[in-house]
């Protein structure tokens, strides 16, 4: 299984990008799916953008992942 942590919400798109197009889903089903408009998919792909969190769900759903909140580990 594959762990992605995410400090900052806003590098999220770049990385859903990739999660994207190495499924093969193109744009206009992940904005069919998520409920936004393609220019809304583009938008969301841009490093900075930050996501809402429902938003991120759909999108984590649609490519295979979950999201999840857990404890950091001590350090």
């Amino acid at each position: 299984m594959l762990d992605i942590i995410l400090k900052d919400s806003t590098k999220a798109g770049p990385l859903i990008k990739k999660l994207r197009k190495d499924l093969g889903v193109t744009q206009e089903d992940l904005a069919g799916f998520a409920g936004l408009s393609r220019l809304g998919v583009v938008k969301l792909e841009q490093e900075g953008h930050d996501l809402k969190l429902s938003t991120l769900i759909k999108v984590a759903n649609l490519l295979g992942f979950e999201v999840v909140l857990r404890k950091r580990r001590s350090r």
